[in-house]
């Protein structure tokens, strides 16, 4: 009898090992697909520019994180590198540059993007926080935005790029065909504050 006993308790110990884990895969794997949204990524100021010349058009947007000093720098190409595949990226940003950032994404119409964060931004998951999965045209780089300033009082964010595919290169045209070249103002309207 207490053989049987013994034989039970060891079939219901293996079938509980087996179903716990199962279970908590399940339940974390519903967990993951409820991920909270991140304050941090709103941004609270935003500059935008297009430079247009006859050979395509880039835009490029810089934005102020509600997260204090963080930035999000975003840059769609559309010009005639398109035709030979994955364009790359010269990146000046205040003295910080970048000599070979590749832009991630194919956008239908052609254009190609990518958008560099200076941090990289967390979720909800539950009761914790993890690491929030980058979409395909995101791009952590903490180190590019050393020098650029998040407080109008400390100047403004210069910018200069120029964009290379295949031993090609592609600038400003309006420029005799020079480096990128853009200056934001801060638009945030506070004061500095200390935020530690």
């Amino acid at each position: 009898m207490k053989s049987i006993l013994k034989f039970a308790l060891f079939i219901a110990v293996i079938l509980l090992l087996v179903t716990i884990p199962s279970g908590i895969a399940a339940t974390s794997d519903d967990i993951a697909d409820m991920e909270m949204p991140c304050d941090d990524l709103e941004p609270i100021g935003v500059q935008t520019h297009s430079f247009v010349d006859r050979d395509g058009e880039v835009k490029l947007t810089v934005e102020w994180l509600r997260r204090p000093g963080e930035f999000a720098v975003t840059i769609d190409y559309y010009g005639y590198l398109t035709q030979e595949g994955r364009v790359n990226c010269y990146l000046d940003l205040n003295g910080t540059r970048r000599e070979f950032i590749t832009l991630r994404e194919n956008i239908s119409d052609r254009h190609q993007r990518i958008r560099i964060l200076s941090f990289h931004p967390t979720v909800s998951r539950g009761g914790s926080r993890g690491l929030k999965k980058l979409t395909s045209d995101e791009l952590v780089d903490y180190l590019l935005f050393t020098n650029a300033p998040y407080y109008p009082q400390f100047g403004t964010v210069n910018i200069e790029m120029k964009f290379f595919s295949h031993g090609r290169w592609d600038g400003d045209d309006n420029n005799n065909n020079e480096n990128y070249k853009i200056s934001f103002p801060c638009p945030i309207k506070v004061q500095a504050e200390d935020h530690f």
